[in-house]
């Protein structure tokens, strides 16, 4: 096969960068994981390494040499402004992967990964959330994105650090009692609750906060009422974001599709069905889709689309098939 047929496809999240070589019929030939991408939250120079690993193992996995490839796809996280488009640009430029690249925000990417270009909108709900949609004249607009100090509502930041805040409350006892702080503490490796504090400003930064978010979900099985009403919240607040874009696109009364991506939809149900709820009593002619676990395919899809391609069935089946191959054996 000439390198000229093979493309490639990256995914740059804040929690882990994927990347994934193809063909044009949709056949993934090989695939490669790594850490975090996103630059505000990492830097470039861990981007840049993360980025090159991912894709090295790419080429490896599909037993392939690694070379200058045709075209390919970039979905990069924080890629929010004219600064981080010129920062993300550069790096890109520099390492000259593919002759072709298109470059876009993570979020369009996962946007892809559920509509295939069409009409809808897509929430994402990982580290961060962020809202994105089209409709049928080609607007876009997006809600949400602008990172944990302004921004992130429902995000497992969000849900993190408020598991965090109730826990201190209730030690407080401003709070309800609830089994957060005990399990926290546990998470933690913390004896104490002055060894708990310490732990939690020894590392403030943004992933490593979101991490904790699996401990409220504990929490949630374990039927604690705080926890249960912090997943309420998150998902009341992912819906937030998707009712402004469809208010932004004018989408409010018509049959939009509308995914979910990210790990904090895939991570408990119970989000995702506050969502559901909160969204349907907003947009009542919505049509909510069960979360996407993978996000890869977006950018496969979007790749392939602005190299002339067309996604038939055939196509898109082959891609969803073998990324999920792919990931079973990762």
């Amino acid at each position: 096969m000439e390198s000229s047929e093979i493309f490639l496809a990256v995914e740059c999240g804040a929690t882990n960068t994927v990347s994934a070589i193809f063909n044009s019929k949709g056949n993934v030939l090989g695939m490669g994981f790594s850490g975090p991408g996103s630059h505000h939250a990492v830097g470039i120079d861990v981007v840049k390494a993360n980025l090159l690993k991912s894709i090295k193992n790419a080429f490896k996995s599909a037993g392939l040499s690694e070379r200058l490839l045709k075209a390919g796809c970039f979905g990069m996280a924080a890629l929010d402004t004219k600064h981080d488009f010129e920062i993300v640009s550069k790096l890109l430029s520099e390492l000259n992967l593919v002759e072709k690249p298109t470059i876009v925000g993570d979020h369009v990417t996962a946007f892809y990964t559920v509509t295939f270009g069409k009409p809808g909108i897509v929430v994402i709900s990982g580290t961060g959330s962020i809202a994105y949609g089209m409709n049928e004249r080609g607007e876009v607009a997006r809600a949400g994105g602008w990172e944990w100090l302004v921004s992130d509502g429902g995000s497992a930041y969000f849900i993190a650090r408020e598991g965090l805040s109730m826990a201190v409350k209730a030690y407080d006892n401003i709070g309800e009692k609830t089994v957060l702080l005990k399990l926290f503490m546990e998470g933690l490796g913390a004896k104490d609750f002055d060894e708990f504090i310490q732990k939690i400003y020894e590392n403030t930064e943004k992933t490593r906060i979101a991490s904790l978010a699996p401990i409220v979900v504990k929490a949630y099985r374990m039927n604690d009422r705080i926890a249960r009403d912090i997943l309420r919240r998150a998902g009341e607040e992912l819906s937030l974001l998707a009712v402004s874009v469809a208010r932004k696109l004018k989408m409010e009364n018509s049959k939009v599709i509308i995914g979910c991506v990210g790990g904090v939809f895939k991570s408990e149900l119970i989000v995702w069905k506050y969502f559901r709820r909160c969204v349907k009593s907003f947009l009542p002619y919505a049509s909510v889709k069960k979360p996407n676990p993978t996000t890869i395919e977006g950018a496969i899809f979007l790749c392939l689309k602005e190299n002339g391609l067309k996604l038939t069935r055939n196509v898109v089946r082959n891609v969803k098939d073998c990324v999920k191959k792919f990931y079973s054996l990762h």
